[in-house]
């Protein structure tokens, strides 16, 4: 057993060098042979197994199920008369439909996901629409528009983005193209349901949006910016 002169750590016999302070090994002690002594180590990359994302998604949505169903024996047991247990079964399923669900296809399929996504969050939201939270209005005239038009974005971006690779840049234009959209129409529904305060915050963030993207559009044009950028935010 050798160790460094240098650093102190243990040395392996195949070692040519200290694996900590590189200081070449020689040990007169040790009678050196053609034959190489075995490396502690192999070089051979060891690949693990695919992960099987399937029984993954299965143990989550029943980690998942297990706390919804014991809530809603205690709501239906013990308080009947208010259904308390509905906000965090929507939420879970909610959050299962985005994040497991997708490991449950055998292919990953965007526009498959992004209906069921849609469909999640407008059941989501008429959950609290059912218990008149916020008055009579606020889903269909505010809601659904706005759901509505955060969906088509989302659905114009995944068909932009899978036509062809993209440059970094380009991708955060259009993502801001399309948040001037949203928050576009959402202010628009805003000020249509007469929520004044809240269109105005809306507005605000539009034009700080829109200065955005006139900024990205330069950068995305210009090579040297864009080389600029890269450098500065190591991309």
């Amino acid at each position: 057993m050798s160790y460094c002169v240098n650093c102190g750590v243990e040395l392996d016999a195949s070692a040519k060098k200290c694996a900590l302070c590189d200081t070449p090994i020689y040990n007169p002690n040790i009678k050196t042979t053609d034959t190489e002594a075995k490396a502690p180590f192999s070089d051979t990359p060891i690949v693990p197994k695919e992960v099987k994302t399937k029984f993954i998604a299965l143990v989550i949505s029943f980690v998942i199920l297990i706390p919804n169903l014991v809530c809603a024996l205690l709501n239906l047991f013990f308080d009947p008369e208010n259904l308390w247990f509905i906000y965090l079964a929507s939420t879970s399923l909610l959050l299962w439909i985005m994040f497991v669900f997708p490991f449950l296809t055998a292919k990953l399929r965007p526009y498959l996901m992004w209906g069921f996504d849609t469909l999640a969050t407008a059941l989501y939201v008429a959950v609290f629409y059912a218990k008149n939270l916020g008055g009579e209005k606020w889903y269909f005239g505010i809601a659904v528009p706005i759901i509505a038009i955060v969906s088509l974005c989302v659905l114009y971006f995944i068909y932009w983005y899978r036509q062809r690779k993209r440059h970094w840049t380009s991708k955060i234009l259009h993502f801001f193209i399309d948040l001037v959209i949203t928050l576009s129409v959402s202010a628009l529904c805003l000020y249509l349901n007469n929520r004044i305060i809240s269109c105005e915050i809306l507005v605000i963030a539009d034009i700080c949006c829109v200065a955005l993207v006139f900024f990205w559009l330069y950068a995305n044009k210009s090579k040297k910016v864009r080389a600029w950028l890269a450098k500065k935010v190591f991309v």
